[in-house]
């Protein structure tokens, strides 16, 4: 018995390795840009070279509403889910869908009232450029993707089209086809429309810093362990969103917000069974994004898929990866790693 015990400490201490940024790593983090025709889409890769294995999965975090250095890699201490998943052994690529952070956009037509600016098209397009120059010296490589929120509708929508090019796909709170009650439906749309009209949602989406901290008082409870809205993180979380342009704008494509509205209202942009690699979905049990619903008819239609799996994170909310006083990061972390190194 004795002689077991050397091995449980080590293990012990990798655990606690994984799970805990240290102030001793060593983090190396290389910001480039990726073309995709006349756009650059800005990319963060991150490393750590002191804990973690010599063999390091290609990973690439995929954002939501927010930009993806504000959402995964935010300069507050302990609050980066990128170096936390680095320091679990992952080359970890954070990425800007155009339009977002420092990715330049296409100039769009405004007097369009039927524009989509940011379609999930143009997204996936967006993805696929990043994805092949992640992998422009292994042809033949696949990469694990990780999507939040419309990240996740991203994602999902690229792996439907490019399954040979994905590993796995995880999604975080994210929408399915489903019509089902959404907090949004009126916010998004006109209310006074009794059909879906496609100018009722601006093309642009504007938010300025308290109305980018006002979106955490829509998931934050009491039960949530998740930070309160006067923390220093979610101060930060807003100020480095807004931080981008002169005017102090979160100022990105309002395509989204559309086709979470159809998507919400049961319009499938892709199709689950057109999915055909290890997949796992994961929602915050107080998210206000997606819904129980979406969960259930995302992880039904994996009917191809050949491992699926899906958990609910209870009293988390949907920021949950920024949870790193409670344990839902934790929780997240450990499920996904699970999930893309073992097949559990």
């Amino acid at each position: 018995m004795l002689s077991k015990l050397p091995a449980l400490a080590l293990i012990c201490a990798l655990l606690f390795n994984i799970f805990t940024v240290s102030a001793q790593s060593n983090f190396i983090t290389t910001d480039f840009f990726v073309p995709n025709g006349e756009l650059s889409l800005q990319v963060r890769k991150i490393t750590e070279n002191t804990y973690s294995s010599q063999r390091k999965l290609p990973l690439l975090l995929i954002h939501g509403g927010t930009g993806g250095t504000t959402s995964f890699d935010l300069d507050v201490p302990d609050a980066s889910f990128a170096k936390s998943l680095a320091l679990s052994g992952f080359t970890v690529y954070v990425m800007n869908i155009r339009g977002w952070e420092r990715s330049t956009c296409p100039t769009y037509n405004l007097a369009d009232t039927a524009l989509v600016a940011g379609s999930c098209q143009e997204a996936s397009a967006d993805i696929d450029a990043v994805v092949n120059y992640i992998l422009k010296n292994n042809p033949n490589g696949k990469i694990n993707l990780f999507g939040w929120a419309a990240g996740g509708h991203w994602a999902s929508y690229y792996t439907s089209l490019h399954n040979n090019r994905v590993a796995h796909l995880v999604v975080l709170n994210s929408l399915y086809g489903v019509k089902a009650p959404w907090p949004f439906s009126q916010s998004f749309a006109n209310p006074a429309d009794t059909t879906l009209f496609d100018n009722s949602i601006p093309a642009y989406r504007q938010s300025n810093e308290q109305a980018v901290l006002n979106i955490w008082k829509t998931g934050v409870n009491e039960s949530d362990t998740t930070l309160k809205g006067d923390s220093v993180m979610i101060k930060a979380y807003a100020k480095s969103a807004v931080s981008f342009n002169e005017e102090r704008l979160l100022k990105v494509p309002g395509g989204f917000r559309k086709e979470a509205f159809y998507m919400a209202n049961g319009r499938k942009y892709w199709d689950a069974k057109d999915i055909t690699v290890p997949t796992m979905i994961i929602r915050s049990e107080n998210d206000f994004w997606s819904r129980p619903v979406d969960v259930e008819a995302y992880y039904d239609g994996l009917m191809n898929a050949p491992l699926r799996k899906k958990l609910t994170i209870r009293n988390a909310n949907h920021f949950v990866f920024l949870d790193y006083n409670g344990n839902g990061r934790r929780e997240l972390l450990i499920a996904m790693n699970k999930f893309i190194k073992k097949g559990l």
